[in-house]
């Protein structure tokens, strides 16, 4: 029997607020819970779980609500959570029923039922964790404020709330803000009717007839991110959805307490498999004392005075207080961070992917020397403490890892080897010559094949510290050192084979994409097998069509089509969908190591901390965006129409070019030469990879 969240029940009891009245307001936003809703809370997109990436309605969206609201003098401040504290549940989109839903969505598309296919999607949850970067992305280019909560958003908007300045004047997230004593909470935001919906908990106290001890703790027991549904209720009988007012009857034949409750269905299998009262009271104690960056940026628990001494041990380890504010401002996800302090990193299978042998080798294996690059990098900064840390893998599937187990202490030392790069001043210039690149990698990588150059760029004689202030001396020597540590460069400053071979890459295709191209064809995942691993049969009369068709596919899985911002409606590939998830994963591997070595930088005094243009670094940092398999399908389906055709006829160019028959989904493409001006990405990417393989084979 499934479980109806409080959310759900709380929907249908929201008041409206017209903008008008809320000139000059400041609205604190969770942006979890805003991913949620814009990605989940409708079906305006439902085929992006079968495409992956960025969805294309999404950045429409997000300005929509910005541009409405800054019309009616409203502003917005985001708050993203930082850290997993203790005991936090997984996402949704994790979930048996996500994962299944999504399953038979495919079913019913191999079995040509397109209704129920985008029926099934929609009732999928489409995960969040990979939507931080670009909604930040978007937020930045909007001139939006926003923070990173040491752990929780709504914790962290709780304090924003009741400082006496009156930072925010109203929180836009979930009913859970009514734990941490949240009055009223913005649930949406209406673009038609120019309307703000509202929920305050004096009105659930009222229909439910409870007080607020005896809501909070029937939302904990039906279940939150900081509890599991009590298991009794997931058994209260068929026919109908376990609701708020089941937990609030349940609650009251224990006298409204949940520690007899757990007493009375001690006997219960899965009450005793999860300790509940302990799940319960640790809830209680981090909802209480949940840690917090203060205005001064302190990091302490709230209600100070009263915390106990062991509050790590419900909320997490302790990280250094520089490095969470280096988190705050979003120079450092929190995924290594995890890794650091719960000593696990915890490995998931997202949904309508395959669950493949070479998905599994990729994630589990292939991609662990980059994550014990990153975890060197940023324990090296740190205490010995954390230098001493021993983190294990924990995969989605039952498997022996225990020879992928990271031993920071006994992993090569890398800062040392990064120490010397400090290029700054006009010699930034010199690198940064030619404003017409569109990363940073290309100029780097060009600027070092001048001898001269990179010999000055080894810094030998003391220098003033800190030594790096501008935000492009930044971003380029941490481009320099990413470069070093993934063997581009070697510990002279000059360009390895991959070095050589990236900087041709680019040549052809100067973009982020083309570094995560070359890390994957490193990693050897450009074949043209399937996605199950299973090879293209030799004796295929197709085979050499079928071998390319894929590997110039999944090349083109790299970009990002050009798509009108609306529902995707044309064919789909589980095969590219799993592979573009491939991508995803080096990507954010990439990302993870970069953020290291950036932040590492500012902990060991290389650059100036006092600075007040964090925003513009951030947004100079690469690998943020998610391009998903559109560009692999559109480039499938091209190739195969003029495969299937035999010869390639004017007809057939007329007859794509124009949108007809199975062709006519291209017209979604925005932009005149739409349908060109993608497959010429595509092009480029492919021979940036051909280029590649040519140098390297040499």
């Amino acid at each position: 029997m499934s479980v109806q969240k409080f959310d759900q029940w709380a929907s249908k009891h929201v008041d409206f607020c017209h903008l008008q009245s809320l000139k000059d307001a400041v609205i604190g936003v969770d942006a979890s819970y805003y991913l949620d809703l814009r990605l989940n809370g409708n079906n305006e997109e439902p085929l992006k779980h079968a495409l992956g990436g960025i969805p294309f309605c999404f950045k429409k969206t997000v300005e929509d609500d910005i541009g409405l609201l800054r019309q009616h003098g409203i502003t917005l401040i985001f708050v993203f959570n930082g850290l997993d504290y203790v005991n936090k549940s997984r996402p949704d989109s994790l979930s048996t029923e996500s994962r299944r839903v999504q399953d038979e969505a495919w079913h019913h598309y191999l079995s040509g039922d397109s209704k129920r296919t985008v029926t099934d999607f929609g009732k999928a949850k489409y995960p969040i964790d990979i939507m931080t970067r670009p909604l930040q992305k978007i937020l930045i280019e909007n001139k939006v404020q926003f923070l990173v909560a040491p752990y929780s958003a709504t914790a962290q908007l709780s304090y924003l709330l009741k400082l006496p300045e009156q930072y925010i004047d109203a929180v836009m997230g979930n009913t859970e803000a009514f734990l941490f004593g949240i009055d009223r909470v913005v649930t949406d935001i209406n673009l038609n009717k120019a309307t703000l919906s509202l929920l305050t908990r004096q009105a659930c106290e009222d229909l439910l007839k409870v007080n607020g001890d005896a809501l909070r703790d029937a939302q904990l027991i039906l279940g939150t991110s900081y509890t599991p549904t009590f298991p009794p209720l997931e058994g209260l009988g068929p026919g109908k959805s376990t609701s708020i007012v089941d937990a609030i009857a349940l609650l009251n034949t224990a006298n409204k307490n949940v520690i007899q409750l757990c007493n009375f269905h001690r006997e219960h299998p899965q009450v005793q498999t999860l300790k509940y009262a302990d799940r319960y009271k640790k809830a209680i104690m981090t909802i209480r004392h949940h840690v917090v960056i203060e205005k001064n940026g302190a990091v302490a628990p709230l209600n100070f005075n009263t915390a106990p001494g062991d509050v790590h041990e419900f909320i997490g380890q302790r990280l250094p207080e520089e490095l969470f504010f280096y988190m705050s401002k979003g120079l450092l996800g929190a995924q290594v961070p995890n890794w650091l302090t719960s000593g696990e990193i915890v490995l998931s299978l997202p949904g309508g992917v395959l669950d493949s042998e070479p998905y599994r080798r990729l994630v589990i294996e292939l991609l662990n020397p980059l994550r014990t690059e990153a975890l060197k990098i940023s324990a090296e900064s740190l205490n010995y403490y954390y230098q001493s840390r021993v983190v294990k893998v924990d995969p989605w599937v039952p498997q022996d890892t225990s020879n992928l187990t990271i031993e920071i202490k006994n992993s090569p030392a890398i800062k040392t080897r990064l120490a010397p790069w400090k290029v700054r001043g006009t010699d930034i210039q010199t690198v940064l010559s030619k404003p017409s690149h569109t990363s940073f990698f290309l100029p780097c990588l060009q600027s070092l094949k001048d001898a001269s150059f990179a010999q000055k760029t080894i810094t030998k004689e003391r220098v003033k510290h800190p030594a790096l202030t501008t935000p492009d001396e930044i971003v380029v020597d941490a481009t320099f050192r990413f470069l070093h540590v993934r063997g581009y460069v070697d510990d002279n400053h000059k360009l390895t084979t991959w070095g050589k071979a990236l900087e041709a890459a680019l040549a052809v295709t100067d973009e982020e994409t083309t570094v995560v191209g070359v890390e994957m064809l490193r990693l050897g995942l450009f074949t043209g097998n399937f996605a199950t691993g299973t090879p293209v049969a030799r004796s295929d009369k197709d085979y050499p069509r079928k071998v390319y068709t894929n590997l110039i596919s999944k090349t083109a899985c790299l970009g990002r089509i050009r798509h009108k911002p609306m529902g995707f409606v044309g064919p789909l590939d589980r095969q590219l969908l799993t592979f573009a998830w491939k991508i995803t994963a080096v990507r954010r591997s990439v990302r993870d190591l970069l953020e290291t070595v950036t932040t590492s930088m500012f902990l060991n005094g290389d650059v100036e901390r006092e600075r007040d243009d964090w925003t513009l670094l951030v947004s100079k940092l690469p690998f943020a965006g998610d391009n998903g398999s559109g560009l692999g399908i559109a480039v499938k389906t091209y190739l195969d129409a003029v495969n299937e055709e035999g010869e390639i006829t004017d007809a057939l160019k007329t007859s794509i070019k124009q949108q007809e028959g199975k062709y006519n989904w291209f017209g979604q493409l925005k932009g005149g030469g739409h349908l060109t001006k993608s497959l010429e990405q595509a092009w480029k990417l492919w021979d940036a990879v051909c280029q590649i393989v040519t140098l390297i084979t040499e």
